[in-house]
């Protein structure tokens, strides 16, 4: 079907041996390159490979951002020789599942972001059993419950990780190793013999800023804030705290020893507001030392504005934080970083006579990004922003197409600064860079290489701009220290480490992974009991959430359709509604739990009871701190559940009781009565004639129990409605004109018409 690669993808002997090297392991293999060395030509020539070898399967590609899907996708059809664009997919979770069903149907090559192709195995969209190979970019993220490590956990065929850096620490790494089963780690560097002429010369740059007098002071007044709140908290809990230097991190972790104990007893409650303060109070310090007094001021109005909890409402009362902000405004004197950065750029766009540099600055916050842009403007540069998609009403992030088309303008010099938050650390081709600028320090190393790996021209520089004796500093020093030892963990542990692994868990040979399995002896199938596997409907809107991804993990059969009540049913008579703990709270004080929703429509207990047997599974999650609510309130609404709504009430500890308890109770329902689905309701607790009218109204395409209820409401019967004009029906709320023509032809049509929808 295709030749190897087209003779644009360049035949550099270290990608040829890294191909060799992941073609001649029977295992799966992660491949460790720096960045603008061509991985993705690498994974041009494995997947050339693996078309030709087994031309019946499917390529899979997986890569974290939608821009990267699309870049990978062109290049693919630039370096594999023969490809036509319609045998490749390029997919993200826009596509609506329906028609990513269709597109997968007779493509070769499918390059896509993983929550997509996760939530598509998870409903049996894709058959995993018909991928070859899978290519896994930016593999250091395969850790926690991303989405690569559940896809990996599926996967049957060969896996290649590609990453410039595969974590901060030698746990991570053994973390990411283990989740994609790796059997053999290919790493490069930039000191081997063989990329040496590929490689960016970097000649990297520390500028040591000395901040101003009235930022030591701000800086003075917070740790004395600081230090107050820390007092408060250790005459109280019992916080251990080994450093001098808090951190945000430390902070983060006092608050959720203080959030523990509260749990245990609620004396401790009042504590709550001193370490989330705590927390707020770190913020602002890290604004200072690194970005600035009105990135600290805009951050203090962002919390103005939404002064919804307790603790933030009490800190912004606070003398002393009232007294910090008016110093601030008092003193606009901006961070010095600006001036050496604004002279760092002026020195880069002289000598470049040309007029074709291209610099990347890199910050921590996108109000620093939005800052830069308009101080530069002043300055008579232009810039662009390339922020990630996530949008507040406050601060609009980019889609993927504006992300796109800032990345192209950047490539072809229409633009020739880019300001960028993380999302344009990792993999993005944005194509040579002159210049690489650290605004602020980053306290992770997986970061700190992508950043650097922007600039890719051999006389490429890096600039670090570090604020003296702050955690800026400190996380400069940390990160060099912390490279050092990730260098002699990859080239020396982790391949001991991986050799060991094989010999106590041999891997299949590569031609194993496709085999079909022999059909059983009928003595061994007789032996084996089967396992049975239920058959759960989720309602749509809950197809994103982590438990159906439990569910699928042990062996649940799920599919997705628009439930008219409940979350999750297990069989034509038990439906579940799911909610944690504190979205229970939360629907009980603002009433959406017993009110309906919108006029005309029942509310979720109504249409709950209706069934004829439903539960209410509240999972007792405590990852954030719930809605406070009395405990009367609390009683009074689960008596009146129990009594005059008649649902059974379930409390799980945590996301895997919630599984397991959803799983069972399927499996005993499915295996045991044999039971089978009929949608779009479970089978209610008694017939009456108004529910069997309903039934009939709600048979008639785009008619739902809603708009029957309504029907029935205005009319009273189905003789009345019949008997109706078209425009007495149109003006009964939602339905309308269309529906109105559709419903009078099946009460006055020939059973034998067609019904046009």
């Amino acid at each position: 079907m295709t030749n190897l690669v087209s003779e644009k993808a360049e035949p550099r002997v270290y990608q040829q041996m890294i191909f060799s090297e992941c073609v001649a392991n029977s295992g799966n293999t992660l491949v460790v390159l720096p960045t603008g060395l061509g991985k993705t030509v690498i994974m041009a020539y494995l997947t050339a490979y693996k078309l030709q070898k087994e031309r019946s399967k499917q390529i899979l590609i997986l890569t974290p951002t939608r821009p990267l899907v699309h870049q990978i996708k062109e290049m693919f059809l630039e370096y594999i020789g023969n490809l036509t664009p319609d045998l490749v997919l390029e997919l993200s979770g826009e596509v609506s599942p329906e028609k990513r069903t269709e597109m997968y149907q007779g493509i070769k090559i499918i390059v896509s972001t993983p929550q997509t192709i996760e939530n598509d195995l998870t409903y049996n969209r894709l058959d995993i059993q018909n991928i070859s190979l899978l290519c896994i970019d930016e593999a250091h993220r395969a850790t926690g419950d991303y989405a690569y490590v559940g896809i990996a956990a599926q996967a049957k065929c060969q896996i290649v990780g590609f990453t410039a850096t595969p974590g901060n620490n030698p746990d991570k790494i053994l973390e990411v190793c283990e989740n994609l089963r790796i059997s053999k780690i290919s790493v490069t560097d930039e000191n081997d013999y063989d990329v040496g002429k590929y490689i960016s010369t970097h000649t990297p740059k520390v500028i040591w800023i000395e901040l101003p007098l009235i930022y030591n002071e701000i800086l003075k007044d917070l740790q004395s804030f600081e230090d107050n709140l820390i007092s408060l908290l250790k005459n109280k809990v019992p916080i251990s705290i080994n450093t001098k230097y808090i951190g945000k991190r430390e902070a983060l972790a006092i608050h959720q020893q203080v959030v523990g104990l509260t749990k245990k007893d609620s004396v401790f409650g009042e504590l709550l507001v001193v370490s989330a303060n705590l927390i707020r109070v770190q913020h602002l310090k890290e604004l200072v030392e690194s970005q600035g007094f009105p990135q600290a001021l805009n951050s203090i109005d962002k919390w103005r504005k939404k002064t919804s909890s307790k603790a933030l409402r009490l800190f912004l009362e606070d003398e002393r934080l009232i007294a910090i902000e008016d110093r601030l405004i008092e003193n606009p004197l901006l961070h010095p970083k600006l001036n050496h950065l604004i002279a760092e750029l002026k020195d880069v766009l002289v000598e470049n006579k040309k007029n074709d540099s291209r610099i990347i600055i890199f910050s921590n916050y996108r109000d620093t990004v939005r800052f830069l842009f308009s101080e530069l403007k002043n300055a008579g540069y232009d810039s662009a922003i390339f922020v990630g998609h996530s949008s507040t009403k406050e601060d609009k992030g980019l889609s993927q197409k504006e992300q796109v088309n800032v990345v192209e303008q950047f490539k072809n010099g229409n633009v020739q600064i880019l300001l960028s938050t993380s999302v344009g650390e990792e993999g993005l081709d944005v194509g040579n860079c002159d210049l690489v600028v650290f605004y602020d320090s980053v306290p992770s190393v997986v970061r700190s290489i992508q950043r650097k790996g922007r600039g890719r021209k051999r006389r490429s520089r890096v600039i670090h701009l570090v604020t003296k004796g702050t955690r800026d500093e400190a996380m400069y020093w940390a990160i060099k220290r912390k490279q050092s030892k990730m260098k002699r963990f990859l080239k020396e542990e982790l391949p001991k480490l991986l050799n060991k692994q094989v010999k106590l868990e041999p891997q299949k040979r590569l031609d194993q992974f496709f085999k079909q399995d022999e059909e059983p002896s009928e003595k061994s199938s007789k032996q084996i009991k089967q396992e049975f596997y239920p058959r759960i409907i989720i309602d749509t809107r809950e197809t994103s959430h982590r438990l159906p991804k439990l569910l699928k993990k042990m062996g649940a059969i799920l599919e997705s359709k628009d439930l008219e009540a409940g979350d999750y049913l297990l069989s034509d008579r038990v439906l579940v509604e799911y909610k944690t703990y504190s979205d229970f709270i939360d629907s009980i004080i603002d009433g959406r739990l017993f009110k309906p929703s919108s006029s005309g429509q029942e509310s979720q207990l109504v249409r709950l009871a209706q069934q004829k047997i439903a539960i209410l599974l509240i999972e007792q999650e405590f990852e954030e701190i719930p809605r406070q609510i009395h405990i009367n309130s609390l009683m009074g609404a689960l008596g009146s559940i129990l009594l005059d709504y008649q649902l059974s009430v379930i409390f799980t500890r945590n996301l895997r009781e919630s599984a397991i308890f959803l799983f069972q109770l399927a499996r005993r329902e499915q295996e045991e009565r044999s039971s089978d689905y009929q949608l779009p309701s479970v089978t209610r607790k008694e017939q009456t004639i108004e529910d069997i009218q309903l039934l009939i109204l709600a048979a008639i395409p785009g008619i739902n129990i809603n708009k029957a209820h309504r029907l029935l409401e205005k009319f009273g019967s189905l003789l009345e409605i019949a008997n109706a004009t078209l425009d007495e029906l149109a003006s009964v709320p939602s339905i309308g004109k269309k529906l109105a023509n559709r419903i009078k032809k099946v009460f006055i049509s020939s059973s034998k018409e067609k019904l046009s929808l």
